[in-house]
Parts: structure tokens; sequence; C-alpha cells
């Protein structure tokens, strides 16, 4: 059974959701960006740059997004 604490914490969570105009859901991706470390340093050692060199484009292809595990 829920405490008055949680039902009073339940209730604030819906209030903060109707204000944003919806409801609260988890991001479909994470707010954190993995890369794929040992694919940027060897595309840098094959073109002779420093992966600090790598413009936004170049570093996307890297991106790393492990499928999301609920529960």
């Amino acid at each position: 059974m829920l405490s008055e604490k949680d039902i009073r914490g339940w209730n604030a969570l819906d209030e903060a959701a109707e204000r944003a105009g919806g409801y609260l859901a988890k991001p479909k991706r994470p707010l954190v960006i993995d890369y794929d470390y040992r694919a940027i340093s060897n595309y840098c050692r094959e073109r002779g740059i420093s992966n600090e060199d790598l413009t936004e484009d170049e570093l996307k292809q890297f991106e790393y997004n492990p499928p999301l595990v609920y529960g």
C-alpha cells in the first residue's frame, strides 16, 4: 500500500506533467552519447590527424547507442 508521502509524490508528478502539456516518460535515447573509441583511434591514425581535429559530422559516425534496458 502506498504511504501518504508516496501519494503526494505521485500527485506532484502528475501536476508537473499536466503543466508540461503531456506526460512524463523515459527518453528514447540516453542523454549521454557513447562513442566507439577504438574506431575513432583507428580512423584518426589512418588519416594522420588528432582526435581533437574531428568535425562533429565525422564524430557522429562513431556514436554507439546500446539498446535500452528497462526494468
